[in-house]
């Protein structure tokens, strides 16, 4: 008995094959329907929750979820008062008055040191955008904020010795 050759067959079987093939490449030629999606890293997810839950703590001047999550050594440097370190009483009766604990997180970084993180972000606050450098300490499987250096966003025109002449911004892949 010889083979029976059925070519519409085979052919069928071939561009059931090549099918899910075409869809992507069909896909890549439609014009994108809305902005970026940013994606982030696991680290900047839950850092990003921690400084919400700090800023809606300071929102709701809530003294004691404040108080939770800063260490008990906490202290605030700025550019302006360099070699006078803010204390954490006073940093917490100064935010939790004005209620100011900022919004719109953006430019997130996060460096992990095992029991050290520290990350580093912008945001916008009552009187402008602000360079914020958090020092969170790991203590179990919890975080604290341990330190907080913040500085008024400049100007690139500022030259910062190291930091070389100002390059176009390159869009962040978290």
């Amino acid at each position: 008995m010889g083979l029976v050759r059925v070519p519409w067959l085979a052919t069928a079987f071939a561009a059931l094959l090549c099918l899910p093939l075409a869809g992507p490449a069909s896909a890549a030629d439609e014009r994108p329907t809305g902005g970026r999606v940013p994606t982030v890293t696991r680290l900047v997810k839950l850092f990003l929750e921690r400084e919400a839950a700090l800023s809606d703590a300071i929102h709701k001047s809530d003294a004691q979820s404040l108080a939770g999550q800063l260490t008990d050594d906490f202290e605030m440097r700025t550019s302006a008062r360099a070699a006078t370190p803010v204390p954490r009483s006073e940093w917490m009766r100064d935010v939790l008055r004005t209620r100011d604990g900022g919004d719109d997180i953006g430019r997130m970084a996060v460096h992990d040191y095992g029991t050290l993180a520290v990350v580093s972000f912008t945001m916008t606050a009552k009187a402008g955008a602000i360079f914020v450098v958090d020092l969170w300490r790991g203590q179990g499987a919890s975080w604290k904020l341990a330190v907080r250096f913040a500085s008024p966003v400049g100007t690139a025109q500022f030259a910062v010795p190291g930091a070389g002449s100002p390059e176009p911004e390159i869009p962040k892949k978290y």
